[in-house]
C-alpha cells in the first residue's frame, strides 16, 4: 500500500510527502500491534510494525518527508486548551496523557508543508492540557519550526525485530 504510493509519488515529481502515522512504533508489545492475531499472537496484526516499515522506506526514498506520529486523537471542546509537545523515538509515551487534537495534526500537516525549509523530518506529537490562566505559547506553525530547529528526526535503526 504506502510502497506503492512513495513509488508513485516518485514517479510522478512530488517534492514533499507528509506521512501521519502513529506514536508507539518502538514497542513490538504496542496493542496496536496485537489487533489481528490470536491468543497465541499468530496471524496478522502488527499494524505498528508495518507502518514504521513504510515509514522508513520513505525515509531512503530520496523525497523530501515529514512524517508526524501522533497520540491517541480527540475532538476537545473550543477553544482547545492544549500545547503542542514534539518529541522523538516514543519519548512523549512515558506521559501520562497520550493524546492531541485532530485539528492540531492537521495544522502541523499544513505547516510541514509550508515550513520545513527543505528538511526531511520525523517526529511524534502530543498535546499537553494547559494550566487554568495559562496560554499557549506556539501555533503549529511555530511549535513545528522551534522542533526543527533543534536539529532532531526519529532514529529509523531503532525498533521491533523484523525492522
Amino acid at each position: 500500500g504506502q510502497k506503492k504510493q512513495i513509488d508513485l509519488a516518485k514517479k510522478m515529481g512530488v517534492k514533499h510527502v507528509v506521512l501521519v502515522s502513529s506514536m508507539g512504533g518502538l514497542d513490538e508489545n504496542n496493542f496496536l500491534n496485537q489487533i489481528g492475531k490470536d491468543k497465541n499472537g499468530e496471524g496478522h496484526g502488527d499494524i505498528l510494525i508495518w507502518k514504521r516499515k513504510a515509514e522508513r522506506y520513505l525515509c531512503l526514498s530520496g523525497l523530501q518527508y515529514t512524517i508526524i506520529h501522533p497520540g491517541g486523537l480527540v475532538d476537545p471542546p473550543e477553544p482547545n486548551k492544549m500545547e503542542l509537545v514534539l518529541d522523538v523515538d516514543d519519548k512523549l509515551m512515558q506521559n501520562e496523557k497520550k493524546s492531541i487534537a485532530r485539528k492540531d495534526v492537521a495544522n502541523l500537516c499544513i505547516a510541514a508543508l509550508t515550513e520545513s525549509g527543505g528538511k526531511s523530518v520525523s517526529f511524534d506529537c502530543i498535546g499537553r492540557q494547559l494550566d487554568e490562566g495559562e496560554e499557549s505559547l506556539k501555533s503549529a506553525e511555530e511549535a513545528f519550526k522551534a522542533f526543527l530547529t533543534q536539529g532532531k528526526t526519529c532514529d529509523y535503526a531503532l525498533g521491533p525485530k523484523g525492522m
